[in-house]
C-alpha cells in the first residue's frame, strides 16, 4: 500500500501550523508597507508633526501611490526570500534591503522643493541593488545556518 507523500506532508504541515519562513515573509511585507510612515516618526520630534503628516497630506490617492511604489522594494525582498530555508537569512535580506528606504523616507523633505515628491518613486528603485546584496548575504547566511543545524546544503 503506497501513500501519496504530498498528502502526508500536507497533513503534517496543517498540524504544525504556518512555517516560520512564511511568517517572516508576511512580516517583511507588513513592515515594507508601513516603512515609509514609520521612518518619518523620529523626525517628528525635531521637525514637528507636519513632518509625519506630509506623507498623508495629499489624500488617499497619494497613500496608494506611495504603497504601490514601495511594493517594488518589499516585493523584491519577499521574492528573494523564496530562495532561503532559514529564518536568519530572511532577516539579513530584509535588514539590508530596507536600509536605503528607511534612510530615504526618514530624510526626504517634501516641503523643500516642488519636485521632491519624485524621490518617492526613485527610493524603492534605487534600493534594488541593496536588495540584491541582501539576497547574496542571505544565501551565505542560509548556507552556514543549514550546515550548523545539520541539514544538507
Amino acid at each position: 500500500m503506497s501513500h501519496a507523500p504530498s498528502t502526508i506532508d500536507h497533513a503534517a504541515r496543517l498540524q504544525r501550523g504556518r512555517s516560520p519562513i512564511v511568517t517572516a515573509r508576511i512580516v517583511v511585507a507588513l513592515v515594507g508597507v508601513a516603512l515609509p510612515y514609520l521612518a518619518r516618526i523620529p523626525g517628528t520630534f525635531s521637525r514637528g508633526p507636519d513632518w509625519l503628516t506630509s506623507y498623508f497630506a495629499s489624500g488617499f490617492g497619494a497613500i496608494v501611490m506611495l504603497s504601490a511604489f514601495n511594493a517594488i522594494n518589499w516585493g523584491a525582498i519577499v521574492l528573494c526570500s523564496l530562495a532561503f530555508h532559514s529564518l536568519p537569512a530572511v532577516v539579513v535580506a530584509a535588514v539590508v534591503g530596507f536600509a536605503l528606504p528607511l534612510y530615504g523616507h526618514a530624510t526626504l523633505d517634501l516641503a523643500a522643493d516642488a519636485q521632491a515628491g519624485i524621490a518617492l518613486i526613485f527610493i524603492p528603485i534605487y534600493s534594488l541593488p541593496l536588495v540584491g546584496l541582501g539576497w547574496l548575504l542571505g544565501l551565505g547566511v542560509d548556507r552556514v545556518w543549514r550546515r550548523r543545524s545539520g541539514r544538507a546544503v
